[in-house]
């Protein structure tokens, strides 16, 4: 979004979109959910949304930034430990799985408009991965065979691998699968 000071009364219909915009993924899916699709749920045009979002990319972006919001603020939480809580609390909303697993692919261009917010989203979680795992080696907690890097990039890929195996074939327990990485990969 540009930087436009909205009013509380803007504060609250851009708000408003954003709960709007996951209610439509969940119900219908990242391919169905367009500009169009919110608009005719707040009963607004398009354009309106656009003077709250750039884009449709930048609409979707504050959706997972809304989503990831309350993890985020859980900054001093054991991150190795609520992660697969996170999972769960995905697997609620599937269209939202799916708009971050189609999103992050596209946005592996360096010119897609969402590839710094990706690669800006994954280097900070790599980060606190990695600075947990530091910790608990530290502490003795942890001993494992692999520096931290290595398996902050491990366990993000397998979070993510986990949840596109789980979007194709639903039988798939991404959080339990995440737990029992977490436990091998930090255990001596």
């Amino acid at each position: 979004m540009s930087e436009r000071v909205l009013t509380r009364k803007g504060q609250a219909r851009r708000a408003e979109i954003l709960e709007t915009a996951l209610k439509v993924l969940a119900e219908r899916g990242y391919r169905e959910t367009s500009l169009r699709a919110i608009g005719r749920e707040l009963g607004i045009e398009p354009a309106h949304i656009l003077h709250y979002f750039q884009s449709r990319e930048g609409l979707l972006e504050e959706v997972i930034r809304a989503w990831d919001a309350p993890v985020d603020a859980q900054n001093d939480a054991p991150f190795l430990q609520i992660w697969p809580e996170v999972l769960e609390r995905n697997a609620k909303i599937p269209g939202l799985v799916h708009l971050y697993t189609a999103l992050a692919a596209e946005a592996s261009t360096p010119d897609h408009p969402s590839h710094d917010f990706f690669q800006n989203r994954y280097r900070r979680i790599r980060r606190r991965v990695a600075d947990e795992v530091d910790r608990g080696m530290r502490e003795g907690r942890y001993v494992p065979a692999l520096s931290s890097d290595e398996i902050a990039v491990m366990l993000i890929s397998l979070s993510d691998g986990l949840q596109l195996q789980w979007l194709i074939d639903p039988s798939i327990n991404p959080a339990s699968q995440l737990r029992s990485a977490i436990t091998r990969l930090t255990e001596p």
